[in-house]
């Protein structure tokens, strides 16, 4: 009875993995945004201005320090040069695109997703600073937060304590 018993729940368990895994797949829709990653690799499918907490992930902080970070099928590196050119995808604006591969990339995030505070943890006080370039300085916090992280580079445009924009690259 405790052989019948060990086989019946290692069965119920592997076909309820199974299902699992069907019902999670067909609920994404095309509007939602999905990462991925490997050890040393980011990826990132959707609009950035619906979220951007992504940012904070180690994953992305990884795939930053290897140089290996893309958008929407864009691999994005500022090693990556090419004639003057812009291609939008979603709400995010490449430069330097060539193929599947653009020297940087801007997006928006959404407001308050992003803190100062939150955005100092994962990243560090190693940072260059530079007061914001349109538009007067409003609180303390506002301007630019610049960080190279191993391969990458990535500016923080903050406003009002939050971060409004990032620029990879």
């Amino acid at each position: 009875m405790n052989k019948i018993a060990k086989v019946m729940l290692a069965t119920s368990m592997v076909f309820g993995t199974a299902l699992g895994v069907s019902i999670t797949e067909g609920s994404i829709s095309q509007n939602e945004a999905t990462a991925t990653t490997t050890q040393s690799s980011f990826s990132y499918y959707g609009y950035t201005a619906d979220g951007g907490k992504f940012v904070l992930s180690q994953s992305f902080y990884n795939g930053l320090n290897s140089g290996n970070v893309t958008f929407n099928g864009i691999k994005v590196n500022s090693q990556y040069v090419a004639q003057p050119s812009v291609k939008i995808i979603n709400d995010q604006i490449f430069q330097q695109v060539h193929g599947d591969k653009a020297n940087s990339v801007e997006f928006d995030l959404q407001e308050h997703a992003v803190s100062l505070e939150e955005m100092r943890v994962q990243f560090g006080a190693n940072f260059t600073y530079q007061p914001p370039i349109h538009g007067e300085k409003v609180s303390a916090s506002d301007g630019l937060y610049e960080y190279q992280v191993g391969e990458g580079n990535i500016i923080f445009h903050m406003t009002n304590g939050y971060v409004k924009s990032v620029t990879v690259s």
